[in-house]
């Protein structure tokens, strides 16, 4: 019985030393293959004026933290805010938590909001949680659920394809209007 026991001990030790390696293995995870990206440069606090070729403000932005990938031709922005020129005034405001510029194309997530600065009545604010925006052409879109906020009137809905230039919004998928006024009106 006594040597039974012994053999079956050596055996699970013997399965326990060879088998120990593979097990350690799968515990450390070796990192050293996975390229790591490091910014190229960064900044806190940033404010940035962007000019066209005729030297004239086209567009402001403000970051508390900015890094900037170059082999991405990416940046990446926290707590931006980017102010977009049009006929050399300032006409929108944008906010949002986090956002990044890639090849000409501004995305900006979380609590996005976007301000008109001139004094349109029907159109003062938008916001969502996802934006796209081609900064030449001023195209914006999302498909995520927006309010659009008036003076007098907010609209609900999900889905905006907007042209800034052309002054124009359209909405993917109406939800509901809410009309505001005095029993005066």
């Amino acid at each position: 019985m006594r040597t039974k026991l012994v053999i079956i001990l050596i055996f699970i030790g013997i399965s326990l030393y060879l088998w120990l390696p593979a097990f350690n293995t799968l515990n450390e995870f070796d990192d050293s293959d996975e390229p790591v990206l490091i910014p190229d440069f960064t900044a806190t606090l940033l404010h940035q004026e962007m000019f066209n070729v005729e030297g004239k403000l086209k567009q402001e932005v403000f970051s508390q933290k900015m890094e900037h990938y170059a082999q991405l031709a990416l940046t990446y922005f926290e707590q931006p805010e980017f102010i977009i020129y049009q006929d050399d005034k300032p006409f929108w405001r944008l906010a949002a938590m986090t956002g990044s510029v890639q090849d000409g194309r501004l995305t900006l997530e979380n609590d996005v909001t976007m301000f008109q600065l001139n004094d349109n009545k029907l159109v003062t604010s938008i916001e969502t949680e996802y934006i796209e925006i081609d900064l030449d052409s001023q195209l914006v879109v999302t498909d995520k659920p927006i309010i659009i906020r008036g003076e007098k009137t907010t609209i609900e809905g999900k889905g905006l394809r907007a042209d800034l230039k052309a002054e124009r919004v359209t909405l993917t998928k109406h939800v509901r209007t809410i009309l505001k006024g005095n029993q005066d009106d």
